[in-house]
């Protein structure tokens, strides 16, 4: 009798530590795969070549500059696609690749920290293929004056050129 007791608290402890191992399996993989997400979300390197950026970043989505500035470049969606640019929403601590509302807002950690706003509510970065700053500023910008920009970059020039 008393070994069947024990066995059934030996049996009980058992299947306690493996649920609990399990969790802990399952909490390590929800982590890493967090962790791995989040650095892979805040990487910009990976449009090098491939991509311009815009990045407008905020402390207030509310903010007149960021509300314009996202206003105006919806207006340009089609000029944007054929210059090759994504647009980065960043606030604070997440940010949202494009310009699409119902976008999932991911966690950014460092990039509004690597892009500092020096104190101003709102910051546009314009970043070339190069992966160098072309423009920064703290105030809306015209569409006209960023396809502008973006237009008269040297590598810009060869598309117009080789697709001419």
């Amino acid at each position: 009798m008393v070994i069947s007791q024990i066995g059934v608290l030996l049996t009980s402890w058992l299947r306690q530590k493996i649920v609990s191992l399990r969790m802990k399996i399952i909490y390590f993989f929800i982590v890493l795969f967090l962790c791995v997400n989040s650095a892979q979300s805040q990487d910009l390197s990976k449009h090098h070549w491939e991509n311009r950026l815009i990045l407008l970043l905020t402390d207030d989505l509310k903010n007149d500059n960021f509300t314009s500035q996202l206003l105006e470049l919806e207006t340009g969606l089609k000029d944007l696609e054929e210059r090759k640019v994504l647009v980065y929403r960043v606030f604070q601590y997440k940010m949202k690749l494009g310009l699409d509302k119902d976008a999932e807002w991911t966690v950014a950690t460092n990039l509004y920290k690597k892009f500092d706003t020096n104190g101003t509510p709102f910051e546009i970065y314009i970043i070339g293929l190069d992966g160098k700053i072309k423009l920064q500023d703290h105030t809306c910008i015209s569409l006209d004056k960023i396809v502008d920009l973006i237009d008269s970059m040297p590598m810009r020039k060869n598309d117009i050129r080789s697709n001419n």
